[in-house]
């Protein structure tokens, strides 16, 4: 809740609660009453608007949809290290509308809480200037100061010019005996206080005024007993203040002359007075459940099926991730801690949650991070979850960086995998971006690879959670608070999207990632290329010479979903209305010298050739009987060598 939405509850519930007492306490005997009303009215204004109680509704209209923007796909080639586009500068960023706002609010507190520490200074002055003696352990000041006698907590500072013994005296000095007994000057240093740290809500304001107007009424009811009220009348209005007084006292001459005198000599029946008190109740309920309540959707928006979401916490073990500057929050154990709340929060979405990894160590036992990411995409084929999402949190090369909030990347393989990636992307973004700054573009990398999105078998999304060295970020993403809100909007995006139907506003045409138009078409696809990229591996001796190379070649489907006519081309064949991408990757140590001579490229072109034709001598079964119309794939296989430890983000 933002510190504007807080003002503005404070002022209604202030609103409320006064104006129930400007219609039926004011101007009534009850003072005693009224104090109390107008010191819990102060504390319920301040209070009230921190509590937040849910009341869980169920929506009424079960065809709603929710209705997502198509996100666009920025392709870069450094992975998460891309730059964003340049912030604003500092002038910019300080000089925000906001920032005046909450400027000219401080400007305006700090005038006021000055005016109370130079009516306080004033006292303190006075006290030091004058002498004192106790009377019943109190201090009283005989002084010749404008605008006394007033009292100040367990102070009377008096005027010379009155007689202390004579009647009116006795009377005045009972009236301010009586402010100080009754703690008068407490309510008024706190009312004092909080009017000024809310200075802008006009409610509290006339609170305070009213508050001062009640204690001179019991104050007045208690001097006047035992003696004519009307001749007290009379002593109100021949003493007239000419000199101004501090604000935070209780003195004899206050204002509310005509009230006061009012107050002393007419009488009033109780009858009407006991309901108008027993109002409060209804109003008092009225406020509460308009100001604490807060209505949330019943059962959140549960999966209408069972989903089942991988959650991946990033790196583990040996390898944790970028760290803070510090060193002191390392990235593995942060996304761990988010991935944990997700699968905490599952169930209640009907959503079923499996780790990657539910400690610090590697997924299943591993030791190197080359196996931890097999370990993850063999998960991810064993299990066959509806979504695969990993959890990262990604770094900046600045020293002090500006950059700042999410990060969504998606796969850039060439199967309807990819679409159903970026449609799931989408609705994440935009869900994540109620919570917290989120790119609305989504990233896919080409130069190198993200394994854990390339090798599994559904829609992937690879989330980078703020950036480590982003002290903004930092202390958003280490709040646990933050941690669930989170947890909640990716719940959330997921359950949307697998709910359907989910609106997919279009802002271009996505990229035609194959030249099929039909939806079988596409899984005839992606069925070829997960076989390739199960089957095949890279040949020994290119790797013991550290040799790369492309391979073209296009593969024939019948109408049974058969493979054959198998063609190996020297290079993209220009039939091919589109290429399919396949990449075939290991990994060398950037120290270890090639194993063997230099081989010729004819010779590795054969190498590479072998590897397709070995995996389609395999051929894989694309079908249960569904009749297809021929078709011809064309595929560009890259055998490529990670001079790096792994293709980690």
């Amino acid at each position: 809740m933002t510190f504007l939405l807080y003002l503005e509850k404070v002022m209604l519930c202030s609103g409320i609660l006064l104006g129930y007492y400007w219609l039926f306490l004011r101007n009534k005997r009850f003072h005693h009453y009224n104090r109390f009303y107008l010191q819990a009215t102060l504390l319920l204004s301040v209070l009230l608007p921190l509590i937040r109680i849910p009341v869980l509704y169920q929506p009424q209209s079960p065809v709603n949809q929710a209705v997502y923007q198509t996100l666009q796909v920025l392709t870069v080639d450094r992975g998460e290290e891309e730059a964003m586009d340049a912030g604003p500068g500092l002038i910019a960023r300080l000089f925000t509308l906001d920032n005046v706002i909450y400027l000219l609010y401080a400007a305006g507190m700090l005038v006021l809480l000055f005016m109370l520490v130079k009516s306080l200074l004033y006292i303190r002055r006075i006290s030091k200037h004058y002498p004192f003696e106790r009377i019943s352990g109190l201090k009283f000041f005989n002084t010749g100061e404008p605008g006394t006698p007033f009292s100040f907590f367990r102070s009377i500072f008096w005027n010379n010019e009155l007689t202390f013994n004579s009647r009116d005296g006795q009377q005045i000095f009972r009236h301010e005996l009586f402010h100080v007994q009754q703690k008068h000057s407490t309510d008024i240093i706190f009312t004092e206080l909080i009017t000024a740290l809310f200075w802008v809500n006009p409610f509290f304001h006339l609170l305070k005024k009213e508050l001062k107007a009640i204690h001179e009424f019991l104050a007045d009811q208690y001097a006047i007993s035992g003696n004519d009220r009307y001749d007290y009348a009379e002593l109100l209005v021949l003493q007239t203040m000419k000199a101004n007084y501090p604000s935070v006292t209780n003195h004899f001459f206050q204002n509310h002359i005509k009230r006061r005198i009012a107050m002393i000599t007419n009488n009033q029946s109780t009858r009407y007075s006991y309901r108008s008190r027993l109002m409060v109740l209804p109003v008092l309920a009225l406020v509460f459940c308009t100001i604490a309540f807060r209505a949330q959707r019943s059962a959140i928006e549960i999966a209408k099926k069972p989903l089942t979401i991988m959650v991946d916490a990033g790196h583990g073990g040996i390898d944790p991730g970028a760290q803070t500057t510090d060193g002191k929050v390392k990235e593995s154990h942060l996304v761990l801690q988010i991935s944990q709340t997700i699968q905490r929060l599952a169930p209640a979405y009907n959503v079923n949650v499996v780790m990657t990894r539910t400690d610090e160590n590697l997924p299943g036992g591993s030791t190197t991070i080359h196996d931890g990411l097999r370990a993850r995409t063999a998960m991810a084929e064993k299990i066959q979850p509806d979504m695969y999402i990993s959890i990262h949190a990604s770094y900046s090369d600045e020293p002090v960086t500006t950059r700042t909030g999410f990060e969504i990347y998606i796969p850039n393989d060439t199967t309807q995998r990819v679409n159903q990636s970026k449609q799931l992307g989408s609705v994440i973004a935009q869900e994540l971006s109620k919570v917290y700054a989120t790119n609305q573009t989504l990233k896919t990398r080409t130069n190198q690879n993200i394994w854990v999105l390339q090798r599994t078998p559904c829609p992937a999304l690879l989330i980078e959670c703020g950036f480590i060295n982003n002290e903004k970020d930092m202390a958003y993403f280490s709040d646990p608070a933050n941690q669930e809100a989170v947890a909640k909007k990716i719940l959330e995006g997921a359950v949307n999207y697998h709910n359907k139907p989910v609106s997919m506003a279009q802002t271009k045409p996505a990229t035609d990632y194959t030249s099929m138009n039909s939806p079988l078409r596409d899984s005839i696809l992606y069925k070829i290329s997960k076989h390739f990229n199960r089957t095949a591996s890279y040949p020994k001796q290119a790797l013991a010479s550290q040799a790369e190379g492309v391979v073209y070649f296009s593969i024939a489907v019948d109408n049974k979903g058969e493979i054959g006519n198998l063609n190996i081309y020297d290079e993209a064949p220009v039939e091919a209305k589109t290429l399919n991408n396949l990449v075939i990757v290991s990994y060398i140590d950037n120290k270890s010298p090639a194993g063997a001579g230099p081989l010729s490229q004819s010779a590795t072109q054969t190498l590479f050739r072998d590897v397709v034709k070995s995996v389609y001598e395999k051929k894989p079964q694309l079908t249960k009987g569904d009749h297809l119309p021929p078709a011809q794939y064309f595929f560009k296989v890259a055998f490529r060598l990670d001079k790096k430890q792994a293709p980690i983000t």
